[in-house]
């Protein structure tokens, strides 16, 4: 195999399959049936990227490694191009974030320090660095970079099992700050599990018969990977009565690189809208849930949590519910209507409703009103020089309508049409109000005439 195409396979794996020669520091010698050391799928130390053209070439170890500088603990990640550097700026939406430094021709590095920062990139929030070079084309690319704690260099029984992954997930803290958990877990069939290291031991929980649930806050998250040279000890009281140990290093490791020549990086990798399935999670959680971890990602989540429906649910056509009217019945009475009858319109429309709109589909629908060409289009303000059912702004049917409707803006349609009498004038008049802020409609409907 090529050594490109086998830089490709490491892509596609993420960096889950060793595509690299591991290092020494992440190998285990011995294998499982001869030891009882057991190894999860090794992980690659270093993870590739490449423009469509090939112009350029990013790469990134995997492992990222804690250092004191300036007294203060920072985590340290490298990368390395093709081409030859002249300055590297790491950034997140809008803001500048952590520091990126040349550190030779071909190769950088981007220090985070440990608290917000660390915690922010941790969460799932993807780092972007803007990479400038003396040669190719163009001489300024994108590089975007997920970080994740993951644990690795797995020492046990097969009887119990670490998984690798240790997740964002969001879950409400009761003193109303900080709603960032890490999760990972446990699978053994056990009557027990304790875990035990140094510091940044996790709250264990069992989630079912032969599943244990690890969660973390950040500060003791970050206890457990620095340093990640220490291992986490976790023991298992089997249901067989033994009991078992394992140990497992908590690592931050680079699970994802892309790689852009876009102008705009915002555009080739916008912000995650808000997704249908995790905000119909949310929304079918009971009330007072704390822990939304089945329903998504943290940052999923997050952006959920506080959307609307209409920025998530599809847009609606136009269409009109009848809804009851009875608290309008006194104020249809005192001003001799011939009837008051409401609708609701779609909570997320697909286009703008207007009151034109909703008289056409009462045309079409209930054939109560005529046509919106017949009439005339007017706002709240202009309800006073209506000559049919309003006469000032304290009117008692235009407050007895805004009460029911919830008041705001209105759009209004006015029609009249005139009915045949013998030796008289007789009219009909139509009237339409619609609130956009509530999306209710009024529709009254009365006479007047005389004789000749």
């Amino acid at each position: 195999m090529k050594f490109r195409s086998f830089a490709l396979a490491c892509i596609l794996s993420l960096g889950a399959t060793a595509c690299d020669n591991t290092s020494p520091e992440e190998s285990l010698a011995v294998p499982v049936e001869e030891t009882g050391v057991s190894t999860a799928a090794a992980t690659a130390t270093r993870i590739y990227a490449y423009e469509p053209t090939g112009t350029h070439e990013l790469s990134f170890e995997t492992l990222g490694t804690f250092e004191t500088r300036n007294n203060r603990r920072v985590l340290v990640i490298r990368g390395t191009t093709n081409r030859y550097i002249q300055d590297v700026f790491s950034f997140v939406p809008d803001d500048a974030f952590g520091t990126a430094n040349v550190i030779s021709e071909r190769r950088f590095e981007v220090v985070l320090e440990e608290g917000h920062e660390l915690n922010t990139m941790l969460s799932g929030l993807p780092l972007l660095v803007a990479i400038d070079t003396f040669t190719g084309s163009p001489t300024r690319y994108y590089a975007q970079i997920i970080l994740a704690p993951r644990f690795f260099d797995f020492r046990g029984p097969t009887s119990i099992t670490v998984s690798e992954n240790v997740d964002p997930v969001y879950v409400r803290n009761a003193a109303g700050t900080d709603n960032l958990m890490y999760r990972g877990r446990v699978d053994s069939a056990a009557t027990s599990l304790t875990v035990t290291a140094p510091d940044g031991v996790p709250t264990v929980s069992r989630v079912d018969a032969d599943t244990f649930q690890l969660d973390w806050r950040y500060p003791a998250v970050h206890e457990a990977v620095d340093p990640h040279t220490i291992p986490l000890t976790f023991t298992a009281a089997l249901n067989s009565g033994t009991v078992v140990d394992e140990t497992a290093r908590l690592v931050v490791r680079v699970t994802g690189l892309a790689i852009s020549t876009n102008d705009d990086p915002y555009a080739t990798w916008p912000s995650p809208a808000c997704q249908l399935s995790v905000y119909n999670c949310i929304h079918a959680q009971p009330a007072g849930t704390l822990d939304f971890g089945a329903c998504g990602t943290y940052r999923q989540v997050q952006t959920c949590m506080y959307a609307s429906a209409c920025e998530v649910l599809p847009g609606q056509p136009l269409s009109l519910t009848e809804i009851d009217s009875s608290p309008l019945e006194p104020a249809r009475q005192a001003h001799y209507l011939s009837s008051i009858d409401a609708y609701s319109t779609p909570e997320c429309p697909a286009t703008p409703v207007t009151v034109q709109a909703v008289v056409d589909e009462l045309y079409w629908t209930t054939q109560s009103v005529p046509p919106s060409d017949w009439g005339e289009v007017t706002d709240r303000a202009g309800l006073v020089d209506n000559n049919y059912f309003f006469y000032s702004s304290s009117d008692p049917l235009l407050a007895a309508i805004d009460a029911f409707a919830g008041g705001g803006p209105i759009q209004a349609w006015f029609a009249w049409e005139e009915i045949p009498c013998n030796n008289c004038h007789s009219y009909k008049e139509y009237a339409v109000l619609y609130y956009p802020n509530s999306g209710k409609a009024v529709v009254l409907v009365g006479s007047h005439g005389y004789d000749w």
